[in-house]
């Protein structure tokens, strides 16, 4: 009985230890069934930090940073033409000279006028001690004399008449005489006053304002004098004056002995020390620019050169003249960097230019798969791990541009992203 009693015990122990087996074989099966299908369907992308550069392409001409409008200094003749349109110059050369002889006689005119207003001006200044002021104090002191005299006379003749001794009509004669030195001293006194007053107020400021007319004319034709030789101001290339493109042809050309007007335009000088190119962008691509941008410069004509440059205006407006249908164009001016010699001696006005646009640049451009990106609330993770078998980190980025290879990152350091299957999605 008691074999059988454990017998019977033992043979439960038995089944209950084969379930248990066949329940951790069954739960084994679906958790590597589980994981088998989650690493087949997923993979994992290797990333690493690279330069990424946006850049846009444009077509554009090298034009003159300025052009200048060189004129007639004065009015006068052409002694001497010493250049010709498209010839290049250094700064300070002598473009042209003018005939003097017309313009001296002005000076020359306008010099004494002004020696006279000076000279005018300093005899007021000094009136008190002038000739004039002299002359009729002189007058002055003369009547006072006589004046003086002919009233001493007259007491004593009174006095004498009182006893007898002299006749009435003597004493009539001098006190006729004695009334009309009064009224001649009257008057040399007013003359004084008269006199005095012309060497001040608004006498005194009409010699000024003249000698400072005088003194202007004057300093304006020697200035035109001095300038008989029209120089360049800069290094550059003679160029028909602006505007007067069209009028070349109805007017005759300026050569030795032309006769031209004060600030007649002469010729222009084109600058190619400084230059600038004119470009056109579609309305597709102007956004990406703005003011300051860097941009590099090269061309057919002087391959092997680039220039450096930046964007030193954007057009507001499209420009007028497209094609029905085409997209608006917008005008995109370039500053070109100064130009050493050995670049000048490349450089042509008009030669066709290219340029480039650098409008985006990261040095530690880090791209993903777009469907390696989850969201998480408000939030963007990427699951990374630095070597194959290491553990698995859920790492927080930013996003940035889409490129054909998939989405910028930032804040994401190199290593292995996990790229889920489309079922975990």
């Amino acid at each position: 009985m008691t074999t059988d009693r454990f017998s019977f015990l033992r043979r439960p122990a038995l089944s209950l230890a084969a379930g248990l087996a066949v329940v951790a074989a069954l739960a084994w099966l679906v958790l590597a069934g589980g994981t088998a299908k989650r690493t087949e369907g997923e993979r994992w992308v290797a990333v690493r930090a690279a330069p990424l550069v946006h850049q846009i392409g444009l077509v554009g001409r090298l034009e003159p940073g300025r052009v200048v409008t060189l004129a007639a200094p004065f009015a006068g003749n052409v002694e001497a033409l010493l250049v010709e349109p498209g010839q290049r110059v250094a700064e300070g050369q002598e473009l042209l000279r003018m005939d003097t002889r017309e313009i001296a006689v002005q000076v020359r005119e306008a010099q004494s006028a002004l020696l006279k207003a000076r000279r005018t001006l300093q005899d007021l200044r000094d009136w008190e001690r002038g000739e004039d002021m002299a002359r009729v104090r002189r007058a002055l002191r003369s009547a006072q004399l006589a004046q003086s005299s002919t009233e001493r006379k007259l007491r004593e003749t009174r006095e004498l008449f009182q006893r007898g001794i002299v006749p009435r009509n003597e004493l009539d004669d001098l006190e006729q005489q004695a009334s009309q030195q009064r009224m001649d001293l009257e008057a040399a006194r007013r003359e004084v006053e008269s006199t005095r007053a012309k060497g001040q107020g608004e006498n005194r400021q009409i010699a000024e304002m003249d000698l400072a007319n005088a003194s202007v004319k004057y300093e304006t034709l020697q200035a035109q004098l001095d300038g008989r030789t029209v120089r360049a101001p800069f290094a550059g290339i003679v160029v028909a004056a602006p505007g007067l493109a069209g009028e070349q042809g109805s007017r005759e050309p300026v050569q030795a002995g032309s006769k031209l007007g004060q600030g007649q335009a002469l010729f222009g000088l084109a600058s190619v020390e400084r230059l600038k190119v004119s470009a056109k962008v579609s309305e597709l691509d102007i956004n990406q620019l703005r003011e300051g941008q860097a941009v590099e410069i090269s061309g057919d004509g002087f391959e092997g050169t680039t220039l450096a440059g930046v964007i030193a205006a954007l057009g507001g407006q499209a420009l007028p003249g497209m094609a029905q249908g085409g997209s608006p164009q917008f005008e995109v001016t370039v500053s070109v960097a100064p130009l050493d010699p050995r670049q000048l001696q490349k450089i042509r006005l008009g030669m066709s230019a290219k340029l480039t646009v650098t409008t985006y640049r990261n040095e530690q451009f880090i791209v993903v798969p777009p469907e390696a990106i989850r969201h998480e609330g408000d939030r963007l993770f990427v699951d990374v791990r630095q070597a194959p078998g290491a553990s698995v980190m859920a790492q927080q980025v930013k996003i940035g541009r889409s490129t054909p290879e998939g989405v910028e990152v930032f804040e994401l350091q190199p290593g292995l992203v996990r790229v889920p299957s489309s079922s975990d999605r």
